[in-house]
């Protein structure tokens, strides 16, 4: 189950054979709640379609529109924040506009890719010094006297700056990143730092998905004499699996976001509702 409702509400979903979603909810109050609140993990179009449908069943039951707070943690189609190039589609755009034939009094995301997604949506965003706060380990790594923040690229300077200004932290070190815009591939990456000896090093973005970028930077933090490299990410998709790090990266920090699986390196921040 990806959707979340507070107000005593049950929902069970099915796909047909045909392909078609369907939901039931159960439990449903005489008066619907003012203050309903929705926490949906969207990560595929059949999930999608369940908060649609769920609108519709709302709207449907209670014989008026149904308004409600929406948590998504993890805004999808947030990374497809422009046209790169010739014949694609601006596929933030058409998730901005489905998520507005929602009756929403609030929407929230979790550290959302750029502020494009929440332009688009007009999404409260919860940023990674909130999630951060929610793990004392985390915090601990983050405010040892050792420790330096590993900035990725310069997309990521603000959100590294709030990190390091939250956690009274020393100056980051910013790494450089060359992509192609039409197959997405990085082509170079780079450290800009001469010695890390003896630092902790800690690479932070908002989304891991195969981990290429986190593998280069990780390999050239050990040849800076680095003494312990840990990446923490809100978004952990790791689509190529946690092994692509062994060797390289010490520790692992997540959110629930994904769903994950156990793994001696990794930690899960488990958050409820944000927002």
């Amino acid at each position: 189950m990806n959707i979340i409702i507070n107000n005593g509400i049950t929902i069970k979903t099915k796909c047909f054979s045909g392909g078609e979603q369907h939901i039931q909810l159960h439990n449903l109050p005489r008066n619907i709640a003012e203050n309903l609140k929705v926490q949906a993990r969207i990560q595929s179009s059949n999930d999608l379609m369940d908060l649609l449908l769920l609108q519709n069943a709302l709207d449907n039951h209670y014989s008026k529109k149904v308004f409600f707070d929406l948590e998504i943690p993890y805004l999808p189609y947030a990374r497809q924040d422009r046209v790169c190039a010739e014949g694609q589609a601006f596929s933030l755009q058409l998730m901005a506009q489905l998520l507005k034939m929602l009756n929403l009094n609030k929407l929230s995301v979790w550290d959302c890719h750029s502020s494009v997604g929440l332009d688009l949506t007009g999404a409260h965003n919860i940023d990674a010094t909130e999630i951060i706060k929610q793990s004392p380990a985390l915090i601990a790594e983050l405010t040892k006297q050792n420790t330096v923040l590993i900035c990725p690229d310069k997309g990521a300077v603000t959100r590294c700056q709030k990190i390091v200004d939250a956690f009274s932290m020393m100056p980051m070190v910013q790494c450089e990143k060359i992509r192609n815009p039409t197959t997405g591939k990085i082509s170079h990456t780079k450290v800009n730092a001469s010695d890390l000896t003896d630092k902790t090093a800690i690479i932070t973005d908002d989304i891991c998905d195969g981990g290429y970028t986190f593998i280069k930077i990780a390999e050239q933090l050990k040849k800076l004499n680095a003494r312990r490299i840990v990446l923490y990410v809100t978004h952990g998709i790791f689509s190529k699996g946690l092994s692509v790090f062994d060797n390289l990266i010490d520790e692992i920090y997540t959110t629930n976001s994904f769903t994950q699986q156990t793994h001696n390196k990794l930690t899960v921040i488990n958050t409820g509702e944000l927002s």
